[in-house]
């Protein structure tokens, strides 16, 4: 072989090599990102999200998230001044024309109302109303006008006709037990669609993981004991969603008895059906949010019969003596 044929051979390799090292590195640095996080007060909580791999500026990224989290909030608040669940709780029964997005997520949450046989209610707002859990200083609502509110409660008083919303006067509508659910989805798929592969999405304990942990394991989440920093089970969750819904969450006492913020739709009082806790894992948050609350307002057996219904999903309920019991 000729002397420069040889050198065309050694450059042609060193070439080869080289370009190999190269995209070795490339491989490498983009698999040793740092997750970056970012954790803002929105939804009436305290949510995080947190990237684990990420095209282009993640810090960007996050920003967008949470400003597109603060236009779902603006949509779908029941405080928020103008957005299409404040003016339908104002309306005095006039209809009102919501965003497509707030017609299909009240069309969801009727869904759940009917086959729970209206134990869960969205249009119990009215006798929330009525409660003060943000402290230790609750007071019971007076009987007489509990009663009056309670009167106010029907879901199937509520008319959809596309993007035309219509409640009676006096009614009104708390989306608590399915918003967040539903905002949680809609976060997911914008990450995803900007192909994030690994994330955690954590709004005030409703948590989203987006694929498996970087490394390819389960990511693992702790169900936390009731009144209790500690967990009393972890489980395992891979593109899936695990929502709790509990009476330590938000709560007073007064003579010796726990008021929670779970109301039962046929009485306006804190519901007892012998659970502490529900937690739901499913792919989808907004299902895992509402089915959690469901389930708490249920009670186990009759929460066994109609999670026949949703094979997909897994579920953890914390009775009132700590045992933990298991729907698969």
């Amino acid at each position: 072989m000729k002397k420069s044929q040889k050198n065309s051979i050694i450059l042609t390799v060193t070439a080869l090599l080289l370009l190999l090292i190269g995209s070795i590195t490339a491989v490498l640095s983009r698999s040793e990102k740092k997750p970056v996080s970012q954790t803002e007060f929105a939804l009436d909580t305290i949510c995080t999200v947190t990237l684990y791999n990420w095209d282009g500026e993640g810090q960007q990224l996050l920003s967008d998230v949470f400003t597109l989290c603060r236009q779902y909030e603006n949509l779908l608040s029941t405080t928020v001044s103008g957005s299409d669940i404040y003016k339908i709780n104002h309306s005095h029964g006039k209809t009102v024309t919501v965003s497509t997005e707030t017609a299909q997520l009240l069309s969801d949450a009727l869904s759940y109302c009917e086959m729970s046989g209206g134990k869960f209610d969205i249009t119990i707002y009215p006798v929330k109303q009525l409660w003060d859990f943000s402290g230790n200083n609750g007071a019971i609502p007076d009987q007489d006008t509990l009663e009056r509110s309670l009167r106010q409660v029907n879901y199937r008083q509520m008319v959809i006709e596309k993007n035309r919303v219509t409640l009676p006067e006096g009614s009104g509508i708390d989306l608590g037990a399915i918003a967040k659910g539903y905002i949680t989805d809609r976060i997911a798929e914008y990450l995803q669609n900007r192909h994030v592969r690994f994330a955690v999405i954590d709004f005030g304990g409703n948590i989203r993981v987006i694929g498996t942990k970087p490394d390819g394991s389960h990511w693992k989440v702790g169900i936390q004991k009731p009144f209790d920093s500690a967990s009393i089970i972890t489980v395992q969750a891979v593109d899936e969603s695990v929502v709790t819904s509990g009476i330590y969450q938000r709560y007073f006492t007064e003579n010796g008895r726990l008021y929670h913020h779970i109301l039962d739709p046929s009485t306006g009082m804190p519901c007892d059906t012998g659970l502490a806790s529900v937690t739901v894992i499913a792919q989808s948050a907004e299902q895992a949010d509402a089915l959690s609350t469901v389930c708490m307002l249920l009670g186990y057996e009759a929460s066994c019969q109609l999670l026949r219904n949703y094979p997909d999903t897994r579920a953890y309920f914390v009775t009132s003596d700590m045992n933990v019991l298991t729907v698969s």
